[in-house]
């Protein structure tokens, strides 16, 4: 269960998208689309069409990524967008927040011929907006939360300025990231999921939610209990399940997301939201722990963490139980333990997405991944084909 902020600061500000395996042999008969992929030797296009009709329904799934900014050392999205973009069916865009009246206020560098270009790509493009504070005191801000979610008349106005921005610029829907909601504002956010759903399917607007990962609901939780995934699963159209941080920021080192873990979540989940809309988050990044600093991890991309290994002569092992890789380090008299995701523990994460036919997996963050994951993952997994039970 998520403990704290997946979004940081540690030597420069991180951002982490509060955004789950088990192995399938191959489908006994491969689709059209799959045969053509393997003969072609050519990843699968993204399909464009109705905004809606294009990316919702039963027999899709999709591929989804979180374009963000570059942050002091960790890479942003922009290089991974223009190389991979055409895989991608869905890209959801860290730009936006809100103050306590529910004015949209911009918070990343907005470029819209980005997100036109994914569009082109015939990728639907969303508008993020989140209650992260980038300055100051970092992380969600549940006070603002509660301000806006709590005043019907201040919601009603939030949720008119999220649609006036899919309409002004052209977005395809609108990915809401409201993180570490009171308790107390259970109700409220559902209510706004239900109001901001109904608002944006009049306008052909696709309503992408994120929630915390649990595997039982406890309404008092201090970070998941305003979730109620009945209630969110009825009215939005798709559910980014944050399948990651089992260990982060606030805990001490761990996998940031176990195989059992991750199979506990998509199995509480499931029982509580429609599987087809279902989206299963992919952690590609990484966290590197020092016991001078137990519960304050750096946070790496993939290559980073390479680097560090290579640099400190150690070799990367795997954690039997967990099913993710792992090293150990020391330096300067510190001992590290880190735990990070490659090609292997993500097929798996993708494989037990498959096995639970679920609507497709969204990867947190564009330009943190194991370069791998492009060429052997996401073009066998999304673009709008249908899901086919492995057996």
């Amino acid at each position: 269960m998520k403990r704290f902020l997946t979004f940081m600061m540690s030597s420069a500000l991180i951002l982490g998208l509060a955004l789950t395996g088990c192995t399938n042999t191959p489908p006994a008969s491969p689709s059209k689309d799959q045969q053509q992929t393997t003969q072609n030797t050519q990843p699968p296009q993204a399909e464009a069409g109705a905004t809606r009709d294009s990316v919702l329904g039963s027999e899709k799934r999709v591929v989804m990524g979180f374009y963000t900014d570059q942050e002091g050392q960790v890479p942003g999205s922009k290089e991974t967008m223009l190389k991979n973009g055409k895989l991608l069916d869905e890209v959801a865009f860290f730009w936006y927040s809100f103050d306590a009246t529910g004015k949209i206020v911009p918070t990343g560098k907005v470029d819209l011929k980005i997100k036109e270009m994914a569009q082109k790509n015939g990728s639907k493009a969303y508008a993020l907006v989140h209650n992260m504070n980038l300055t100051g005191s970092v992380g969600f801000d549940a006070d603002r939360a509660h301000r806006v979610l709590s005043n019907p008349a201040v919601r009603a106005n939030w949720v008119t300025n999220m649609v006036n921005l899919t309409t002004k610029d052209n977005w395809d829907g609108i990915s809401l990231d409201v993180e570490k909601t009171p308790p107390g504002d259970r109700n409220n956010y559902s209510a706004l999921v239900a109001e901001l759903a109904k608002a944006l399917k009049a306008k052909d607007k696709v309503l992408n939610i994120s929630i915390p990962a649990k595997f039982v609901d406890y309404p008092s939780d201090l970070w998941s209990g305003a979730y109620d995934y009945a209630a969110i699963g009825k009215a939005a159209d798709q559910i980014i399940l944050m399948t990651y941080d089992e260990h982060g920021l606030g805990t001490t080192q761990g996998p940031i997301a176990s195989a059992g873990w991750v199979d506990r979540v998509i199995k509480f989940a499931v029982g509580k939201i429609p599987k087809e809309k279902i989206v299963m988050g992919l952690p590609v990044y990484s966290f590197d722990w020092g016991s001078n600093k137990p519960t304050m991890p750096d946070y790496l991309s993939y290559v980073q963490t390479l680097e560090r290994a290579k640099k400190n002569g150690v070799d990367i092992l795997v954690d039997p139980s967990a099913k993710v890789p792992q090293f150990i380090y020391t330096a300067k008299g510190v001992r590290h333990e880190v735990y990070f995701e490659n090609i292997a523990s993500l097929r798996a994460k993708m494989d037990s997405a498959l096995k639970s036919k679920l609507h497709g997996v969204a990867i947190w963050r564009l330009g943190m991944e194991d370069p791998a994951i492009w060429d052997q993952l996401i073009k066998t997994y999304g673009t709008n084909k249908e899901t086919k039970e492995k057996k």
